[in-house]
């Protein structure tokens, strides 16, 4: 019976082993359980009772696992609704198809009837008929021949003229192909253009960047030349306010000074009297 593949086409476990060894499931769980057998014996070195009774044991359980396997093939078949051709055997694959022939009108020829039972008689059962009635059939069926040959060759020269349509269409995709690589190109050639225009862009903020900077250069040092100015403007004013300082202290000198004279004068009567 052939292994039983999954719907994705691959094996698994044993009968992937066994398909790769060229053999079926039941030949190779029987190699198995001989190899089985041979390890036990060589282990254990048993009497020959007790061999044979592992022997037994071992063959049963490879019986067991045939049976298993068919019936998990048949339940698998009824579940899933597989091929019934994983069960079937040959005759009952052969009755399908003569059962999808006679969809067709084909039926299957009884080999007895055409052969007769009696090899002396004519008995078999073929309809008689006339040579002249044999050559007419004869000759109709090859001007039919003629007809279905013609026909053929009428096929065949179709068959040529779609092959020749078709390589046109190819060709046609062809050129389809070529104008597509040829946009393609011109495509790059906008985007090149784009980064150009993106760089040149780029490198206008950069010149404004570069124009403001200068700008704000040019500020600050006007701030750093009136600073100067400011500068010696307050120098100025603390110059005028210390003149304005001695002014002042001339005056209170000034002032003492005239005290100073009232006082001697003063002090001067005083001695007098």
């Amino acid at each position: 019976m052939p292994v039983k593949k999954k719907e994705n086409g691959s094996l698994t476990g044993s009968k992937r082993y066994a398909a790769e060894k060229g053999k079926t499931v039941e030949e190779q769980s029987h190699e198995n359980a001989e190899k089985a057998f041979d390890r036990v014996k060589s282990r254990f070195q048993k009497p020959a009772d007790a061999v044979n009774a592992v022997v037994d044991g071992v063959k049963n359980v490879a019986q067991g696992v045939k049976t298993v396997e068919r019936a998990a093939r048949t339940v698998r078949q009824a579940v899933s609704g597989g091929s019934s051709a994983v069960t079937d055997d040959s005759k009952q694959s052969l009755n399908k198809a003569s059962e999808i022939a006679s969809k067709y009108g084909v039926a299957e020829i009884e080999i007895s009837d055409l052969l007769g039972s009696n090899p002396y008689a004519a008995d078999a059962n073929i309809p008689e008929m006339k040579a002249v009635d044999a050559n007419r059939e004869k000759l109709k069926i090859q001007r039919q021949n003629n007809a279905l040959e013609v026909r053929l060759e009428k096929i065949k020269q179709g068959r040529k003229v779609v092959a020749v349509a078709t390589e046109q269409r190819r060709l046609m995709g062809d050129f389809v192909d070529f104008s597509t690589v040829g946009i393609e190109t011109a495509t790059k050639l906008v985007k090149n253009e784009i980064a150009d225009t993106k760089y040149q862009t780029e490198q206008s903020k950069l010149e404004q960047t570069e124009e403001l900077l200068y700008q704000q250069r040019v500020a600050t040092q006007g701030t750093m030349n009136l600073t100067h100015g400011i500068e010696d403007e307050w120098d100025l004013k603390f110059q005028l306010q210390g003149t304005k300082n001695d002014r002042i202290r001339l005056v209170i000198e000034g002032s003492h000074r005239d005290n100073d004279i009232k006082r001697e004068e003063l002090e001067a009567r005083l001695v007098e009297f």
